[in-house]
């Protein structure tokens, strides 16, 4: 049993409470959270808090001690099959663990066993085959890891691979939005939607605000002249409104990042911006890619959040990455894999779906939707 814990889980009296103090008082945000069971939100790169109904926590794991009875704590260890669940479990009951509960399946999906410690506390063993579950093990866990003739572990062959073309788009047609590539007879129109939008979307942009035709025209000539490919966003309307680019192209190791996101206000927070995302995704994936990434200052919130909610994995920050606007830079680095893609595109569907919307009220979140895949 390597030296980790996966999920630290805390029995609460009342779920509701603890979800208006973590998420709306102190602004964490949720991986998961299902009302009147349980409340999950990423603490570290490899480590779940987890909030459980007491009700819910007691009937599985056993009566919270209210003078007698267990803690209402566990610590977690997740492991990458349901047999390596039963040796652990084995290996603490040879350890002299005064309580050892033999793994079961659970409804949910996974596979888990509990053991106590000297003091009581419980230690979950679990094999959780959802997106949480796999989140918290280490690279090394992953069932494609093999080992080379030298006993080290090494990542699986590709066979027959072939680098994607460069990810130049034509015009793309949802439901609610319409992709199709930058020119600069967009500029005019790109300029009256986003030559008023509020400063602070500049914030953590390498420009500062164009409030004038003549400098945004020179933006625009800019984004034109790099390697990139730039996409112009027309809301269900029509209307020209944001810009995205396709960047840092890598087709020899099929990667990609999404970046210079610019959305004007009709688009902001609309269904029309999370298909656009969703749609360019499906472009990048489709073509061939393997990785998809998603860059934002650290202390960008809503771009973090963004990413998040649209299925993208935060992998860690580089610290002092970048200089920008005369300030020192830590940078988040989120991605979605290939692997990761089906699961996200089918929630995607499931959200963008007319019957998921009721006079324009979502019934379903889409990151409730991730969290089910």
């Amino acid at each position: 049993m390597d030296q980790r814990i996966s999920f630290v889980t805390l029995a609460v009296a009342d779920l509701d409470a603890s979800r208006r103090f973590y998420l709306d008082g102190l602004g964490w945000h949720a991986d998961l959270d299902v009302p009147g069971e349980v409340l999950m939100i990423r603490t570290g790169e490899q480590l779940v808090l987890s909030l459980w109904d007491a009700t819910q926590f007691e009937g599985e794991v056993g009566p919270i001690r209210r003078g007698e009875g267990l803690a209402p704590i566990t610590l977690a260890h997740n492991v990458a099959a349901p047999a390596e669940v039963d040796e652990i479990l084995a290996l603490a009951r040879s350890a002299g663990s005064s309580e050892v509960a033999s793994g079961q399946a659970r409804d949910w999906g996974g596979y888990t066993g509990y053991f106590a410690d000297p003091d009581g506390f419980r230690w979950e063993i679990a094999h959780n085959p959802g997106p949480i579950g796999q989140v918290v093990l280490p690279p090394s866990s992953r069932a494609e890891v093999r080992s080379n003739e030298h006993g080290q572990p090494i990542g699986p062959q590709i066979a027959g691979w072939t680098p994607p073309p460069h990810p130049t788009i034509e015009a793309i047609t949802g439901a609610h939005c319409t992709l199709e590539p930058l020119t600069a007879a967009h500029t005019d129109e790109l300029f009256a939607e986003l030559g008023s939008i509020d400063h602070s979307l500049w914030t953590y942009l390498g420009e500062d605000p164009m409030t004038e035709a003549a400098p945004f025209a020179q933006y625009v000539a800019g984004r034109l002249d790099d390697d990139s490919v730039e996409v112009v966003i027309r809301d269900g309307d029509g209307v020209a409104s944001g810009l995205v680019a396709l960047m840092r192209i890598d087709t020899a190791n099929g990667g990609v990042e999404i970046g210079n996101v610019l959305l004007g206000p009709r688009l902001q927070r609309t269904t029309a911006a999370t298909e656009a995302m969703s749609l360019l995704a499906g472009h990048v994936f489709d073509l061939g890619y393997r990785r998809y990434e998603w860059k934002c200052d650290s202390l960008n919130a809503p771009s973090r959040r963004a990413a998040e909610r649209l299925g993208f994995s935060y992998e860690g920050t580089f610290r002092r990455h970048r200089v920008t606007k005369g300030r020192s830079r830590d940078t988040s680095w989120f991605a979605m894999t290939l692997d990761d893609w089906p699961r996200v595109r089918a929630a995607h569907e499931a959200w963008l779906a007319e019957g998921n919307f009721v006079q324009g009220d979502q019934r379903r979140r889409l990151a409730d939707l991730l969290a089910a895949g």
